[in-house]
């Protein structure tokens, strides 16, 4: 009793969020661009927990290695690193790829190499408009584990008032660290995608309408919620996880170049070979084989840097440049409505 006793102290005086931008108005928007609804656009999921200098998801707890690719060099390669964010967002623009959705592991009132990672996030996205580059904008992939494993050991209930207002402050959190005009939007609207509803004690359908009535006393705006498909009540669309193994058909499509888990202590063995390319290259032919008007507006590439699933586009060692290559090709026919 008395470790609820404590939670229901923590859930009633929340942190406040640890970034600057909150409280918006319309005039916070002045000069952000946003993409259209209908028009076609390419994202993926961007994996940021890297950390040469500390070793973070570069060895494992037994001293093996975690990864099952490689980066091209591991020269600054690290969330802490302005330099890193830009040299990778440079490289995911060249892909053709619109924006990234980063995989965000905050909770409320932890400081940790999320909030980190990100505020170095914001420092590369300037560099490279300080250099005359246009980088990718930014959107939200809230990973839900953190429904369940967080600091305080708590198993969120969403049926609860305190439980939705964990679940919003952490959407909170992370777009208080970030400047709208990066924000990825359509119509106006960030983007967020939620991964699966599995971590949550209990759910409830009202969550998501608490998150964007939340969203837009804070900062101005609607959200536009892509949910997967796990969650109960409304959001602009749906997605499913799981494209690194084969296509994903839902208002989002999700592809990905193959996977494979090995690296990762404790795991069954599960592969899904790559073909030299020609698994993605098929992923990507079956969207365009498909009339215009059939094809969905966005598609999600997952992943671009998680080494640890071989699920990664992102420059390698093992595949150099060849999916950033082939990902800039199939984006640009998808988005000129081309066929195969």
């Amino acid at each position: 009793m008395f470790f609820n006793f404590l939670l229901s102290v923590y859930f009633t005086a929340f942190p406040s969020p640890p970034g600057n931008y909150i409280n918006l108005t319309k005039d916070s928007f002045a000069g952000s661009e946003s993409f259209r609804q209908g028009q076609k656009i390419v994202g993926t999921y961007f994996f940021y927990w890297y950390n040469i200098y500390t070793k973070e998801h570069f060895i494992n707890h037994d001293g093996s290695d975690a990864l099952v690719d490689h980066p091209i060099t591991n020269d600054d390669y690290s969330y802490s690193s302005p330099n890193w964010w830009a040299r990778e967002m440079r490289d995911v623009k060249s892909a053709g790829i619109d924006f990234i959705a980063p995989v965000y592991w905050g909770v409320p009132g932890y400081d940790s190499w999320s909030f980190q990672g990100i505020t170095k996030m914001v420092e590369g996205y300037d560099i490279l408009l300080d250099a005359g580059e246009l980088p990718p904008k930014i959107g939200l992939f809230y990973d839900t584990s953190t429904l369940q494993h967080n600091p305080p050991g708590t198993h969120v209930d969403l049926t609860t008032m305190e439980g939705k207002q964990w679940f919003y402050n952490t959407i909170r959190d992370y777009f208080s660290l970030i400047p709208p005009r990066m924000w990825a939007m359509i119509d106006g609207r960030p983007i967020i995608f939620l991964y699966s509803a599995v971590f949550a004690k209990k759910q409830d359908p009202k969550a998501l309408e608490y998150v964007y009535k939340s969203f837009e006393n804070d900062f101005a705006c609607r959200p536009y919620i892509v949910k997967e498909v796990s969650w109960q009540g409304y959001a602009d669309a749906t997605y499913a996880w799981g494209g690194a193994l084969g296509p994903q058909w839902h208002d989002v499509l999700a592809l990905g170049p193959g996977y494979d888990h090995h690296a990762v202590p404790g795991r069954q063995p599960l592969v899904r070979d790559r073909e030299d390319g020609k698994f993605y290259q098929r992923a990507w032919e079956s969207l365009l084989a498909k009339p215009v008007n059939e094809r969905p507006d966005i598609v999600m590439v997952e992943t671009w840097n998680e080494l640890h699933e071989g699920t990664d586009i992102a420059e390698t060692k093992e595949y150099g440049r060849k999916y950033i290559e082939m990902t800039a090709k199939y984006s640009a026919k998808f988005k000129e409505g081309a066929k195969q």
